[in-house]
């Protein structure tokens, strides 16, 4: 007969204990396990539900947490939370340890039907990752919240003793850390060499126009969630963004110091510095949080025997993590810029900097002079294509163009930024004729052989017929003849007069009227030279018609909500508006400059404010994408408005 008296609770402890020092008691590694549960899968739209992500087993995490796309269809009204817990049990005289750490959040649904909660990441610091379920959930109309009675869990151990001590043990943990909490001073941590931001730029001196890719990295070595708060100032650049990849950010590793390293790309850029001179990147923030271990040691019963073991520190409430609010805050980055050689700058140089080709092609060679053409231009290559100026044509006489329409499309956002421009210039014949549309020179500075290097088009033959509308009065009216009828009377006809040659009106006439036709061929000429020269005039009388032009097109891109290309299109308007209002270059322009020529046309400084602020809201939308349709509706407003004032106060 067996004896199944116990024996008392303290013996039954340190038996445990002897047990492990004398190593009878083997400690079996356990699987690591990732799930995720929910405390319900169908609920209304107004209520809420707890999601619980439990991954056991796991040491060392690096990071944890779902993906962005839980941002997608939940709004996130608490949480995250985490916590952590362990657990031991004896099996046949054998002693098993688990440890789980839980991350909790409390979601609120974005939107009605059949949702996904999505799956959560955990990654430890030798590279193994893990992956948890993902969750279906049924939202519906209304509120299906309802009390429902608490279920006790049933313990696994029974009446165990060494149970029973391990759950004293841990309120005796959480009272006094509370009491801790309550009465220490906040700690100071830091994590400087343990977690940090860094921009990166590939190259530091460079000319005017030419790229530069910066890159926004986190460098972490302890578990964090942290996010880009502040982008560096970037006036003086023109900037475009790379593509990132989609969902989550996966890290590389890299030595620092002697260190390793878990490095996240948090934002890739393309920047074209518009000024010369020592141009400045301030430094770029981030907050978020960040888990560290702290010791909290209780009273071991055993003295400091097991302290500088893992387990019996974790055991005896000695180890732990807490979270803590961190800011991060980059190194300012300088960039010495140097304008474009002046030797062997070509005429007419549009600004275009990197390497390009150009393109031509017209939509019909046979017309009348009740048609239009449309010559299209083009430019495809690597560089600061969107600044590129159009280049003006010189046409012959008898063919007239307008404004052209440009648009920019790019296509390639990997290592560098590449692209088509096109130009579409609408051509109408005056007369008919035969014409030839000249060639077009197009010349870029290329930065790799620091030269500059040209491209052009072939001539294009034209054949214009005379239309319906065709008067034939008005060629003749155009141009100008000195031939007289041909007498054909015999000379015996003719009579003579006495009268010297030289006072007779008939004499005088043959030079003045050559001589005042000349003079009107040149004061017409001259004209029409001036008038095209003056470009300056020319863009300030267009600078509104582009910019209307530009958010028209901004206005498309906002009723399909594709929100990066609005903020260019409204930005880029903006900048084109006022370099042709305030005949400022392209590569000259800067917010400071601006500022100063705004200023000394005593524009109100009310309207200064307004252009500032759609200025920041382009910036920051491009930067950091938040806000959503109304914001974009809100600042196309103020654009237009603001356009419309300036064009008011300027004339």
């Amino acid at each position: 007969m067996i004896n199944k008296t116990r024996l008392p609770y303290s013996l039954q402890y340190l038996f445990a204990c002897l047990l492990l020092l004398t190593g009878i008691v083997n400690t079996h590694a356990q699987e690591v396990s990732f799930s995720a549960a929910a405390t319900a899968n169908k609920i209304g739209i107004e209520d809420q539900v707890q999601v619980q992500y439990v991954i056991r087993n796991a040491d060392n995490l690096q990071t944890l947490g779902p993906t962005n796309e839980i941002n997608n269809n939940f709004h996130i009204v608490g949480g995250p939370y985490t916590s952590q817990s362990s657990q031991m049990s004896f099996v046949n005289g054998k002693m098993n340890q688990s440890k789980s750490i839980t991350l909790t959040y409390v979601l609120q649904p974005k939107k009605k039907g059949k949702l996904t909660i999505p799956a959560a990441y955990a990654k430890t610091s030798d590279g193994k990752t893990y992956e948890s379920n993902s969750l279906p959930l049924e939202v519906v109309d209304g509120s299906l919240a309802t009390r429902q009675p608490q279920q006790q869990q049933s313990d696994p151990f029974g009446d165990d003793p060494f149970d029973a001590i391990m759950r004293q043990r841990q309120r005796q943990r959480q009272a006094l850390q509370q009491q801790r909490q309550q009465n220490a001073q906040p700690e100071e941590v830091n994590i400087d060499k343990d977690l940090f931001i860094k921009v990166v730029v590939d190259k530091s001196k460079v000319y005017v126009g030419e790229q530069i890719t910066a890159s926004y990295k986190l460098y972490a070595r302890i578990p964090m969630n942290v996010n880009i708060s502040k982008l560096p100032s970037l006036n003086g650049f023109w900037t475009q963004d790379f593509e990132m990849p989609k969902g989550q950010i996966k890290p590389v590793e890299e030595i620092v110091d002697g260190q390793r390293y878990q490095v996240f790309t948090l934002k890739k850029s393309a920047l074209f510095p518009q000024q010369t001179g020592s141009l400045e990147l301030d430094p770029a923030e981030a907050e978020g949080v960040a888990r560290v271990m702290q010791q909290n040691r209780a009273a071991d019963p055993f003295g400091s025997f097991f302290m500088d073991d893992a387990f019996f520190d974790d055991f005896f409430g000695g180890g732990g993590y807490r979270d803590i609010k961190v800011k991060l805050k980059s190194k300012p980055i300088k960039i010495q810029v140097s304008p474009l050689p002046e030797e062997g700058q070509p005429e007419g140089f549009g600004g275009a900097v990197g390497n390009f080709k150009i393109t031509s092609s017209i939509d019909k060679t046979e017309l009348t002079t009740d048609d239009v053409i449309n010559l299209k231009l083009e430019i495809n290559g690597s560089g600061n294509i969107k600044l590129i100026e159009a280049p003006v044509l010189q046409l012959p006489n008898g063919l007239i163009t307008y404004d052209p329409i440009v648009q920019d499309t790019i296509t390639g956002r990997s290592t560098t930024i590449s692209g088509t421009k096109t130009i579409t210039y609408t051509i109408a014949p005056k007369m008919a004729g035969d014409y030839s549309i000249p060639t077009i020179n197009f010349s870029y500075f290329n930065p790799t052989t620091g030269r500059y290097d040209s491209a052009k088009t072939q001539p294009i033959k034209l054949n214009v017929k005379p239309g319906k509308n065709y008067s034939n009065e008005v060629a003749k009216a155009s141009t100008l003849t000195d031939i007289h009828n041909i007498y054909t009377s015999p000379l015996k006809n003719l009579s003579f007069k006495s009268q010297p040659m030289i006072l007779t009106v008939g004499y005088w006439s043959m030079y003045a009227i050559p001589l005042l036709a000349l003079i009107g061929v040149m004061v017409w000429k001259r004209r029409e030279d001036e008038m095209s020269k003056d470009l300056v005039s020319l863009k300030r009388r267009r600078a509104n018609k582009v910019a209307l032009k530009r958010l028209s097109s901004a206005q498309k891109l906002l009723q399909q909500n594709q929100r990066t290309p609005f903020y260019e299109e409204v930005s880029k308007a903006i900048w084109l508006y006022l370099s042709d209002k305030l005949n400022i270059p392209l590569s000259s322009m800067s917010r400071d400059i601006v500022w100063d020529a705004l200023s000394g046309k005593e524009i109100p400084e009310s309207i200064q404010n307004t252009l500032r602020q759609i200025m920041d809201d382009c910036e920051t939308a491009l930067y950091a994408p938040t806000g959503g349709n109304n914001q974009m509706q809100q600042t196309y407003d103020n654009a237009v408005e603001i356009i419309s004032k300036l064009e008011e106060t300027f004339k």
